[in-house]
């Protein structure tokens, strides 16, 4: 297994793993925004970057996408790292200025605000970190949001920038958005979940004990297209709200643990 110093701190990582996996293993802080474990890396946010020394050269890389296939020595502190880290925070502070995630990762790192002009309101918020995109593309398989224009104009938008027909309103993209620009709205007029600020609307199903919303019609499906099992309960268990299903689990249990002859108390400690 491949060694990385990270530090002066030596951690054995699989072989293909990133700067940014060594780093978490020796307890050594990276600031990263645009990573997720669950989705393919972007790179996008360059908050990561670190100096290497490989053949006797250094180089300035990103931590979270760089694989490493042999022993490595990296660091985190190197001056020109620093410097690049900090310089890439204040760009990110101009587009989002009013970011508290944003500003917390920037007090970490020593900074308390930005020499760039901020960007106009109507760009303002979004990082471009790419992990909505990246969300919706790979795990929910909708596309229905994208990056669009280039250079300064560039952001993430919907088709045509108007609500997005293929929005099944699952909030993944206001889940991952690490500097809370993505929300989702609930409108009890209309009983619609609406996903800010790309303006898709989609209608909630109610849950089938209590009346409350739940989820939209299509995440249920998604769901339940996922689980394999054939089982009557658990179809019955999806259409309730949270709440109604963890009466209904309680329900279950004291069932459970009457049957056994066992304490309630003993199973809910388990």
């Amino acid at each position: 297994m491949p060694v990385v110093t990270i530090e002066g701190i030596e951690v054995s990582v699989e072989h293909g793993a990133t700067i940014l996996d060594a780093a978490r293993l020796a307890r050594v802080w990276i600031p990263a925004m645009c990573h997720l474990p669950s989705i393919s890396e972007q790179g996008s946010c360059r908050l990561c970057m670190v100096a290497i020394e490989r053949r006797g050269r250094k180089e300035i890389v990103t931590a979270c996408n760089y694989p490493i296939r042999g022993d490595l020595a990296v660091s985190v502190a190197d001056e020109k790292a620093t410097r690049v880290r900090r310089g890439v925070m204040e760009l990110l502070l101009a587009r989002s200025p009013e970011s508290p995630e944003l500003r917390e990762v920037a007090e970490r790192m020593g900074i308390s605000g930005t020499r760039f002009p901020t960007v106009t309101e109507s760009q303002r918020n979004c990082i471009l970190c790419g992990l909505c995109v990246a969300v919706c593309e790979e795990a929910i398989t909708a596309s229905a949001i994208g990056f669009a224009g280039r250079g300064v104009e560039r952001t993430v938008a919907s088709p045509f920038r108007q609500p997005s027909e293929t929005c099944i309103a699952c909030g993944a993209c206001a889940a991952v958005c690490p500097v809370g620009t993505i929300q989702v709205r609930l409108h009890a007029d209309t009983g619609e979940a609406e996903i800010s600020p790309f303006k898709s609307r989609v209608k909630l199903a109610t849950c089938a004990e209590c009346g409350k919303r739940t989820v939209s019609p299509s995440v249920a499906a998604a769901t339940a297209a996922k689980v394999s099992m054939e089982w009557e309960q658990f179809k019955a268990l999806a259409r309730l709200c949270p709440e109604c299903r963890r009466k209904h689990a309680a329900e279950s249990l004291a069932l459970v643990a009457s049957r056994s002859g066992a304490p309630e108390s003993r199973w809910k400690e388990s």
